[in-house]
């Protein structure tokens, strides 16, 4: 859910089945417990979470701009969140002071001809028409701002995708296509077959691009899990996949995170291929045969942190899934707060390193 969203859902209803627009409904897995287990029992949680650098972003001298942005694209960003914000906060303005002379006209329906001793014999309809008069107006001023607001906000996320896919996607991605309202079927993220029994899966911004020969679909990702009458979060983040030739035993590679992180649920029965601090292969026999020593050095470019919380990478037949899991730095647009460019900085890094590895993996 975005900034404003949270605080104000009784006046901007926005129709989306992304996890963290609903939050009324949807609660956060909690961190598995630390239990006694056995001395082969696998640990999903990195032992520290190695962060690179996050520098401060430096105040630029003046300007309407206070953050000084690495690319001219996410100074855009920005521009494009000012706008909105300055449209929300006019209309919000002028829905109290309308709101205010409504209640006032409803109130003085009562008191006035109450207080005019020849209107009391018409005191209560007077003050039903004025309680109606003021209901209409204030519904219908309502379906106007809401209209108008909403549509303030449906362009600046056009604008917001549309300059951070400019910076976050390499040259070497081209044919772009997709928009902010397109979704995946549930059935994208399920057959990843890394989480177990979802129960629904929310999605937005969804684009397909081709790179080197191969095209890849991303979108925004949440998949969750029933529990009793609330949803519970398996993932929120970038959900990327490719179609690829490998024939074998599916292969499950899960980066370690802190305790934010959510890994894979459907591990029951997987056979573990190799364990490290940071990085756990799962995989039968022959695994080595796609976890090469390049596709070994490709992996630990990665590096989870606060933003990039962790990913999981499921190699089926036919297809290679990748689960990047963030933190609402990126996930959540800014509305009210000028956007950070650091969370969409972390990403472009990241992205770039999956298309290597899918470079690889073929």
């Amino acid at each position: 859910m975005t900034d404003i969203e949270e605080k104000k859902n009784d006046e901007v209803e926005e129709e989306s089945d992304f996890a963290d627009e609903i939050k009324p409904v949807v609660e956060p897995a909690p961190a598995p417990e630390v239990k006694e287990e056995p001395e082969d029992q696998i640990d999903l949680h990195a032992e520290e979470a190695e962060e690179e650098p996050q520098p401060e972003p430096a105040p630029a001298p003046k300007g309407k701009i206070t953050i000084e942005y690495p690319d001219e694209n996410l100074g855009q960003v920005e521009l494009a969140r000012q706008d909105f914000y300055k449209v929300y906060r006019k209309s919000n303005i002028v829905k109290w002071i309308v709101t205010g002379v409504c209640l006032l006209l409803i109130i003085c329906g009562w008191l006035i001809p109450n207080a005019i001793e020849a209107l009391k014999e018409y005191s209560m309809v007077i003050a039903l028409i004025a309680c109606g008069v003021g209901l209409v107006a204030l519904l219908v001023f309502n379906y106007f701002w809401k209209k108008n607001v909403q549509t303030a906000m449906n362009r600046y996320f056009r604008n917001y995708y549309e300059h951070t896919n400019a910076y976050v996607f390499p040259k070497e991605a081209t044919n772009l296509q997709g928009s902010i309202d397109n979704k995946i079927e549930p059935e994208e993220l399920k057959n990843s077959d890394l989480y177990k029994d979802v129960g629904k899966v929310g999605s937005r911004a969804t684009y397909t691009f081709d790179y080197k020969g191969k095209t890849i679909k991303v979108c925004d990702a949440a998949a969750q899990v029933v529990v009793g009458k609330t949803l519970r979060t398996v993932f929120v983040g970038k959900y990327l996949y490719t179609a690829n030739d490998y024939k074998g035993s599916d292969i499950l590679i899960y980066f370690k995170g802190n305790k934010r992180a959510l890994p894979p649920t459907n591990l029951a029965e997987r056979k573990v291929f190799s364990d490290s601090k940071n990085i756990v292969i799962y995989g039968d026999k022959g695994t080595e045969k796609v976890i090469t020593a390049k596709v070994r050095e490709a992996l630990n470019e990665f590096k989870t942190n606060k933003i990039f919380v962790d990913m999981a990478i499921s190699i089926r037949e036919g297809m290679t899934y990748f689960a990047m899991g963030y933190e609402d730095d990126l996930m959540v647009i800014a509305l009210e707060k000028p956007f950070d460019p650091r969370p969409t900085v972390q990403y472009a890094g990241d992205l770039k390193k999956v298309l290597k590895l899918i470079d690889l993996l073929k």
